[in-house]
């Protein structure tokens, strides 16, 4: 079995036509979850009196090139769960028309 036999299992368009929705808001849901935590450091740097002016120019030119890593990763995780979740349910999907008397799609 490979995974072309997967996206013939019936009910598996369905899951298809959602998984860009369901990536988008993962995506969202995570970055947000990243930005949450993600500045801590800098935020300090910025608003703690015992940093230099070049430390806090630093800090104040890093925020944007980090909100840009911190969001290609948030893109990964999402990508790599949507992909994964999307192969489990497409097994789930294969067992349910197994059981219901239908083939594999082998």
């Amino acid at each position: 079995m490979d995974g072309l036999d997967l996206l013939a299992v019936p009910g598996m368009d369905v899951v298809l036509q959602f998984a860009p929705f369901f990536w988008g808001a993962l995506w969202l849901l995570v970055t947000v979850s990243l930005w949450r935590g993600g500045f801590n450091d800098l935020i300090e740097q910025l608003t703690r009196p015992r940093w230099s002016g070049a430390e806090r120019a630093r800090a104040l030119l890093m925020l944007p090139i980090r909100a840009v890593l911190l969001a290609f990763v948030a893109g990964f995780a999402a990508a790599a769960t949507t992909f994964g979740l999307g192969v489990q349910i497409g097994i789930v999907l294969m067992v349910i028309n197994v059981i219901r008397g239908g083939e594999l799609p082998l």
